[in-house]
């Protein structure tokens, strides 16, 4: 791949790992319809689908060159960035067997292997560890305390820094080639203030390298995750003043991702669903506040555009109730799911239900973004 990297004359050097912070869940690529989602039953992470784009300018210190991996693409242009994302099913067959137990004691390795046990391809075993990761250890920024992978697990806290780490060395004790990646992460409305990242990219055989953030996304980040190419900074500055250009964002929910916690978004491995989802389209867009009652249960999700899905039904009939922000009469239907399949309904309102337009973010209006490479 042709490399054009943004350069900088160093004043004096600073380590990423010390400027890590942590992506609020805004920060995290979080698609709106999902948010109402994270409640799933069983506690389950959300599966997604679709594309991801965006437009960032970085500023001229940020040290940044063309990269692309399974699903991930950047490139770099005259101080902009564009990122783009592809999020579909992963479709790696590697196996994977748990490796013979090391001579002597190595306490990150027995626990590598208590959490892969069964794991029968790569993907299920990564998908163990990063779950494992995102339920056990909880962010704290203390950046007295040390990030090596032992003293992680002891405390169950790290910051980025030490989350990538661990993951790291988990999969390595399982012969699972895997590194960390520093970056930078733009907040999602493009106007809020980001901050450097660390996260891992992991090696699939049959499919290359895959990125994953172990408490946000797995086998994905979204687009407006930045790789940088070099951890070194200016010292005098803790960050970026980068500004985000254009953002479109298409990840609606398709499933539950069994293996992670509430609030971790997953790419799937394949397409076989496991659990019923009702995806709702509706026309025209609209805002609006969607109810899907049935079998004991009654969830709610805002929509502020043309779909959402719910997910992690049971098969059987649910009641759904549309009730559109301009004080319309709200509408209602009788919908049936079935089992492990995603139902789709197209949702026609009354001609009398305002039409919906996103709005223009301001940056975009003062200077328009330049042409996508594609």
């Amino acid at each position: 791949m042709r490399r054009r990297t943004a350069r900088l004359a160093l004043l004096a050097p600073l380590v990423l790992a010390a400027l890590c912070t942590a992506p609020a869940a805004s920060s995290a690529g979080i698609p709106p319809d999902a948010r109402s989602l994270w409640k799933a039953p069983g506690g389950a992470g959300i599966a997604v689908e679709g594309l991801d784009h965006a437009l960032w300018r970085m500023p001229p210190e940020a040290v940044i060159a063309d990269y692309s991996n399974d699903g991930y693409r950047l490139e770099v242009r005259e101080g902009w960035v564009e990122v783009e994302v592809e999020v579909v099913p992963l479709g790696s067959s590697h196996p994977f067997q748990v490796p013979t137990a090391p001579a002597g004691t190595d306490e990150l390795a027995t626990l590598a292997r208590h959490v892969a046990s069964g794991a029968r391809t790569r993907y299920e075993a990564v998908s163990r560890v990063l779950s494992w990761v995102a339920r056990n250890i909880r962010y704290e920024l203390d950046r007295e305390a040390s990030q090596a992978p032992e003293r992680v697990v002891d405390r169950r806290t790290a910051y980025c820094t030490g989350i990538a780490r661990l993951s790291v060395a988990l999969l390595d004790r399982l012969e699972i080639e895997a590194r960390e990646v520093s970056g930078y992460v733009f907040a999602d409305d493009l106007a809020g203030e980001g901050g450097y990242h660390r996260w891992i990219e992991v090696l699939y055989p049959d499919r290359g390298w895959v990125f994953s953030d172990p408490l946000h996304s797995h086998h994905f980040v979204p687009a407006n995750y930045v790789r940088l190419d070099s951890e070194r900074l200016e010292l005098e500055r803790e960050g970026p003043a980068g500004e985000g250009l254009f953002r479109d964002r298409r990840l609606p929910a398709r499933d539950l991702y069994l293996h992670g916690p509430p609030g971790v978004l997953a790419r799937v491995n394949g397409g076989r669903q496991v659990a019923a989802a009702l995806r709702v389209e509706l026309e025209p867009p609209v805002r609006a506040r969607m109810t899907l009652s049935g079998g004991g249960v009654s969830r709610s999700t805002r929509i502020e555009g043309r779909a959402s899905t719910f997910v992690g039904l049971e098969a059987g009939v649910y009641r759904l109730e549309v009730a559109t922000d301009d004080g319309g009469e709200p509408v209602v239907r009788k919908v049936r799911v079935h089992d492990r399949v995603r139902t789709d309904l197209v949702l026609r309102l009354p001609r009398s239900q305002r039409l919906w337009r996103q709005p223009t973010p301001a940056s975009i209006r003062a200077e328009p973004a330049p042409r996508s490479l594609r």
